[in-house]
């Protein structure tokens, strides 16, 4: 465990969550160091791909630092096989979007429960949004500890829009990855971290019937939706045609089985500067001053409901 104080007086903190397998879970806190400890708290869950360094930035001012400014503690995550997250001896891509589901994502909003007593939140983007909202469905008891989900740019994937293009990637992808044991994104420029061929043959599987299921079929995610009860903001770029539309976006918020979920297309139409894509809808100037902002106050009114 290490901790340094930064210039502008932020905290931060490494630690690790153990999980299934003999991994361990890299988690970043930060915080102001006159933070109170009945500040919220927000755990960041990044997608595909990508590790921590997506919401904490290379110099800690990534989007998690707008809500640390404004007084919350940023738990910054990466999944297993990302990012610093610590393998076992034996490195093996060996597991697939359920191993998400059933270990990493409630291991790590246990981990950062006992750490934090104030209000928790979870902000997760693309396929780590869709894996939350799974996870809580299936785990009642972990979705007791949050207040609320923010997910951004999440929507499972179905062949509804994106046309053959979509085919052909995840055609494409799947069989890359099933001759080399897992998906080189790296290689590919697609993103930082790679992904195992279980992940991705997962997405292909779903896709022609718009399916949401563990691999071996026995787990109905959409019937675990119906589970999630708590606050959800899912926000979606009204740019973002491909990875995550609105309409397939709208379809993963009208599985939720609470009253209490908001589902927010961002683009011009909703007084935004721009039409939000996947990843700006986030990251960069824009994001920081018009989506971010929405997202924390959203979270504020959730913490002060009675």
């Amino acid at each position: 465990m290490s901790t340094n104080t930064k210039p502008d007086a932020a905290l931060m903190e490494d630690f690790w969550v153990p999980t299934s397998g003999g991994h361990a879970l890299h988690v970043v806190e930060a915080s102001l160091a006159a933070a109170p400890a009945s500040t919220p708290g927000i755990l960041f869950v990044p997608g595909l791909f990508s590790d921590g360094r997506f919401f904490l930035g290379g110099q800690g001012d990534g989007p998690a630092r707008s809500f640390v400014d404004e007084g919350c503690t940023a738990y910054v995550a990466s999944l297993r096989g990302h990012g610093k997250s610590r393998w076992p001896q034996t490195r093996a891509f060996d597991w697939n979007f359920d191993t998400y589901v059933r270990h990493d994502v409630p291991d790590l909003v246990r981990a950062v429960r006992a750490r934090h007593s104030g209000p928790l939140f979870l902000l997760a983007h693309s396929m780590a949004g869709y894996a939350v909202l799974a996870a809580l469905g299936l785990d009642l008891e972990a979705q007791a500890m949050l207040a609320g989900v923010c997910t951004l740019s999440s929507a499972v994937n179905d062949y509804s829009d994106g046309g053959l293009k979509k085919r052909f990637q995840l055609g494409f992808s799947t069989a890359v990855a099933g001759l080399l044991g897992r998906f080189p994104a790296k290689a590919l420029k697609q993103g930082p971290w790679d992904e195992p061929a279980g992940v991705m043959r997962q997405f292909t599987d779903w896709a022609p019937t718009g399916a949401f299921r563990s691999a071996d079929g026995a787990t109905d995610y959409w019937g675990a939706l119906g589970k999630v009860t708590l606050p959800v903001f899912a926000g979606v770029g009204a740019a973002d045609g491909f990875h995550a539309s609105p309409r397939r976006a709208q379809k993963l918020v009208e599985h939720l089985g609470g009253g209490k979920k908001v589902l927010a297309v961002l683009g011009r139409a909703q007084g935004l500067s721009w039409d939000a894509g996947h990843f700006d809808v986030v990251r960069g100037e824009r994001a920081r001053r018009e989506v971010l902002p929405r997202v924390l106050a959203w979270m504020r009114q959730v913490a002060s409901a009675p």
